[in-house]
């Protein structure tokens, strides 16, 4: 807090002294503002990064008083009318027509930014609007530790493999080490993500399957064994009250409209459009492919209709009869060291840069690994850091965020360096840690976005790797990158047994591809059912009488949902996306972005996935440039057209 309150106040002090000078409208003013911003970032990276993943009270002390200071100097800047005015007048002088395409759109987005956080407010109104955003921070941080709280808080012992049968030895191999973790003999359950999925998927007792799942989707809320402990729905009920008063006062109909200000798709109807087309299609494909599951299940002796707590189980036994596909047949296939390899592979092959580990780099926990990025002469030119696996002190989930941005400083280059944090089953005594194809995914998707920062070219942070990269393109990278989980040269190569060495056998290999659409069209349909609920909760709220969030999702899960849940699910008291991320108003993203990716990736299977001139018109065209243009031009300069729908359609088998 100290070096924060400092930083705080030299860029303040900076500021008004420069404004009582005249605050003459300059390139230079920009660059010096870039600076002081970048320190801030700088210093708050590792705190806000630790909340997530080493959480503890003293840390959650600092961190929320921290973002509070923060946030109380984020409406500060963006409410004042002198630096606001200067940026104007450096837009409406000569000397704009004199900086660089790159200059420009910072100064441009600037403005825009000015104005969509009140600049053109009256005092009284600014007031009100800068209380808002206080709340609105606290309510989010607030729905994290409580989600957090909610999913270590509970746990199921087991003194031996009684009452857990069904798990493969793999995983229970993992509640052994999740028991010894806990100081405890035997096996332990939790509710991070390993352990849930492997019950859901695995184990053979329904009534155990029922208890993990119903204290899984009744996390934080008013409902299941931890009902009315940390529960959520206030401050769900509350940040949508609070976002919909923003978005009035800046003179927008609603949130929605307000949150795609800053968006690729432009409009609600545009989003809406999208969804709903996917819906149209996805959904007879999900209807009959659930059917299906049901006369499968139905013909093993399950009772019907199936349970939410069943479709997991069935899907699974499903796959391996129809594909004769398991994971625990695949998992020896893909030991984490082997696909981080195949990583450095294609970024080798498609990028021209090699990963190089640095044991030295200071880090977090003995499991956290870093790397530097080479170019072929050996030069670094950017850092990341790997933390993959599970633990008690970690937010759930996967993601990527940014620990240093690209910036030439007074002592030379700041070179960009990343976090990418995912929550793999961890080694277990001489077992290494083995993924799940799915789990491959999503490392793939997360270095995918892990590149789009460290691969930029542009010096300044506001526009540089992720940065002001529109919302709802910001996942193409990500996306993108799955794709190679399923290329053969990957396969081939890469996916060999950890014991034996010996690849993937052929056959496994096709009953994998065979399996890229199985039961897909259910999984797009859960999406959409996620993105429409969250358009809707920010686009029909209604001051006057607001509905019932849980009733909305009710509604829509009526009209789509093919998936039967329980009354009690809370789903939404978990959705940290939209109320404890970046997400609100949002969630549509994830699809908007997978059309771009798709449509991308035909580019590279017309002329070789791992084609160095294709990667180069990648890297040069969209990962390079980052935020430093419209995402639309980025993704015309390497397709050579607008985005089309059918390969999306395609990749769900929908075509």
């Amino acid at each position: 807090m100290p070096a924060l309150e400092e930083l705080l106040r030299v860029y303040r002090q900076e500021v008004e002294k420069w404004l009582e000078d005249g605050g003459s409208p300059s390139w230079s003013m920009v660059e010096a503002e870039i600076g002081w911003a970048d320190d801030l970032a700088r210093a708050w990276s590792p705190v806000s990064h630790l909340n997530s993943v080493a959480d503890n009270e003293e840390l959650r002390t600092a961190y929320n008083a921290g973002l509070e200071r923060l946030t109380e100097h984020e409406n500060w800047r963006q409410q004042n009318t002198g630096i606001f005015r200067a940026y104007r007048q450096l837009k409406e002088s000569a000397a704009y027509s004199d900086l660089t395409p790159v200059q420009q759109r910072i100064v441009d987005l600037e403005l825009r930014d000015f104005h969509l956080a009140g600049v053109d407010l009256s005092e009284k109104e600014k007031a009100v609007y800068r209380d808002l955003v206080m709340r609105l921070s606290k309510l989010g941080s607030k729905f994290s530790e409580n989600l957090l709280d909610a999913t270590r808080v509970w746990t199921k012992h087991f003194k031996n493999t009684s009452g857990l049968e069904g798990l493969p030895q793999a995983e229970l191999k993992l509640l052994k080490g999740i028991a010894q973790a806990h100081g405890k003999s035997g096996y332990l359950l939790d509710l991070n993500g390993p352990a849930f999925h492997a019950v859901m998927t695995h184990a053979t007792d329904r009534d155990l399957r029922r208890e993990v799942y119903t204290a899984y989707v009744t996390r934080a809320s008013d409902q299941g064994p931890m009902a009315g402990k940390w529960d959520n729905s206030p401050l769900i009920r509350e940040m949508l009250e609070l976002r919909h008063r923003l978005a009035r006062l800046l003179s927008f109909d609603n949130y929605v409209n307000y949150a795609l200000a800053r968006r690729m798709a432009g409009s609600p109807g545009s989003v809406l459009s999208f969804l709903e087309s996917l819906a149209e299609k996805a959904a007879p494909a999900a209807r009959k492919q659930y059917a299906e599951l049901e006369e499968f299940a139905h013909s093993r002796g399950a009772a019907l209709p199936l349970e939410a707590w069943d479709v997991a189980y069935w899907s699974e036994r499903y796959r391996q009869t129809e594909l004769q596909l398991s994971d625990e047949e695949l998992k020896p296939y893909f030991p984490l060291e082997r696909m981080l390899e195949a990583l450095m592979h294609i970024s080798e092959r498609l990028f021209d840069f090699h990963m190089m580990p640095d044991d030295s780099i200071a880090s977090w926990h003995p499991d956290v690994r870093f790397y530097w990025l080479e170019d072929r002469e050996g030069r670094r030119f950017a850092g990341l850091f790997m933390d993959l696996f599970a633990r008690r002190d970690k937010r759930g989930g996967a993601w990527m965020d940014i620990c240093l941005s690209r910036r030439i400083t007074e002592s030379g280059l700041q070179l960009p360096m990343a976090y990418l944090t995912c929550n793999f089953s961890p080694p277990v005594e001489d077992h290494p840690s083995l993924l799940t194809h799915d789990d491959l995914q999503t490392l793939f998707h997360e270095f995918g976005h892990c590149l789009h920062h460290l691969l930029t070219e542009i010096d300044w942070p506001q526009v540089n790797g992720i940065n002001n990269v529109e919302w709802d393109a910001v996942e193409l990278p990500s996306q993108l990158f799955e794709n190679w989980c399923w290329e053969e040269d990957i396969l081939a190569g890469y996916a060999r047994h950890f014991q034996s060495g010996k690849a993937m056998p052929e056959e496994l290999k096709k009953r994998l591809l065979r399996s890229r659409h199985f039961l897909k069209s259910l999984f797009l349909v859960r999406q959409l059912e996620y993105a429409i609920c969250d358009l809707r909760l920010h686009l029909e709220f209604d001051a006057e009488r607001p509905a019932n969030p849980q009733d909305v999702l009710e509604d829509i899960r009526r009209k789509i949902a093919v998936i039967p849940v329980p009354a009690w699910n809370r789903f939404l008291n978990g959705f940290g996306h939209i109320f404890g991320g970046g997400y609100a108003a949002g969630y549509y993203s994830y699809l908007w972005a997978e059309q771009l990716a798709a449509d991308a990736w035909g580019r590279f299977r017309t002329e070789g996935t791992l084609r160095a001139e294709t990667g180069e018109a990648l890297r040069k065209e969209i990962l390079a440039v980052g935020g430093s243009r419209p995402a639309m031009d980025s993704f015309v300069a390497f397709r050579g057209r607008p985005p089309e729908p059918g390969p999306l359609l395609e990749s769900y088998g929908l075509s």
